[in-house]
């Protein structure tokens, strides 16, 4: 792929998009950064990307400051002619937003999340005027951007967006920061996951408890980040709750660290419990842990078992109960030779389908094929 800008992609009007540039420490902040990222280069975009701020988006857009701070700031005000086209890749906050409508045209925004139903999904108490600003925020958004890149199609149709509007982009991991690592000499099932109650810790815990009764030396490693104060809270009851299990060992990941910390188990687990939101979810961690050369045993949720099983990396459970998900377990770690045969070809499913590079074309090019519409 040429990394010079595409005129016909481009237009006249040209292209800014805005995306992570601070924190790349995790999966959602990582897909911030690269989600519009072969956007930018196929149209040449004008990249803003060290901080979410009004001031910066418009000097994107007007060109060179006349000025310095703290004195007023003067823009040297753009030819006339059509604004650019504005991809975001995250919802905008009111003044952000405000800014955009003035200085842009606003074209393409990321949609990954419904904060309201993943508050409920997860269990954790959340204020409840602070979720409806964050939904009021999210229909602003949808009003104002003509299309809006989702992780999944039944995650849009759950979270009420207009199917004409939207276009799939599913999710993706960075294959050149997640390598893998050596095979662990003991059996142990890995997880790297928001700290939150509904995630089906609990349910992994109980699972791996019984899994050790067919494989006795199987330990089971939770690589678990707070959120919130109520997420924060949870991890500690957790901690305690485990204490009389030595075999559970609760610790973090850094993103940079991310290949070789996974590395240390021999499979790793999304252990999501029934409900509507997490059947239309399709998290960053399956992909990374894709990448990161290990099978995936997750639950019978509608997204994350079609991908496991149309790209034949793991295995689905046949149920939600702690021994479904512990039969799994047992059955992929009772051939050793075809664990390490679906390890390699989840790695190489990742490489091939789902780098953000490759994912980012795709939506590249259906964003463009939108806009020449």
């Amino acid at each position: 792929m040429s990394a010079r800008p595409d005129a016909s992609a481009a237009g006249s009007r040209g292209w800014v998009v805005i995306r992570e540039g601070q924190h790349r420490r995790w999966g959602g902040e990582l897909r911030r950064h690269h989600i519009f990222g072969r956007l930018a280069e196929r149209t040449g975009a004008r990249i803003v990307e060290s901080g979410w701020y009004p001031t910066l988006l418009r000097r994107a857009v007007r060109g060179p400051i006349v000025g310095s701070l703290p004195g007023p700031l003067i823009y040297r005000l753009p030819s006339r002619g059509p604004k650019p086209r504005f991809a975001a890749s995250e919802k905008l906050r009111d003044r952000l937003l405000d800014a955009a409508i003035s200085v842009t045209d606003p074209a393409v925004v990321a949609i990954y999340d419904d904060p309201v139903a993943h508050a409920r999904a997860l269990g954790v108490r959340q204020d409840e005027a602070w979720l409806a600003q964050l939904a009021a925020r999210q229909r602003r958004n949808l009003t104002t951007f003509r299309w809006h890149v989702v992780p999944t199609a039944s995650f849009a149709e759950l979270a009420g967006l207009d199917p004409d509007r939207v276009i799939v982009g599913g999710n993706g991991t960075d294959v050149a920061r997640i390598r893998v690592g050596p095979w662990p000499e003991q059996p142990a099932v890995g997880i790297v996951s928001g700290a939150a109650p509904g995630r089906g810790l609990e349910l992994l815990v109980d699972a791996v408890g019984l899994a050790r009764t067919t494989v006795p030396d199987l330990t089971l490693r939770m690589w678990l980040v707070p959120t919130s104060e109520a997420s924060g809270e949870y991890l500690r009851d957790l901690r305690t709750s485990v204490e009389g299990r030595p075999w559970v060992e609760i610790g973090t990941a850094p993103y940079d660290q991310l290949g070789e910390i996974l590395g240390t188990a021999s499979m790793l687990c999304i252990p999501h419990p029934p409900n509507d939101y997490m059947d239309v979810a399709l998290p960053v961690k399956l992909f990374d842990s894709l990448a990161a050369g290990r099978p995936l045993v997750v639950t019978p949720r509608t997204e994350t078992a079609a991908v496991v099983s149309a790209m034949g990396v793991g295995a689905v459970s046949a149920g939600d109960r702690p021994e479904d998900l512990a039969t799994a377990i047992v059955d992929l770690l009772s051939d050793e030779g075809a664990l390490h045969s679906l390890g390699a070809h989840a790695r190489q499913v990742a490489e091939q389908s789902f780098d953000w590079r490759v994912v980012g074309d795709r939506i590249a090019s259906a964003v463009i094929a939108r806009e020449s519409g």
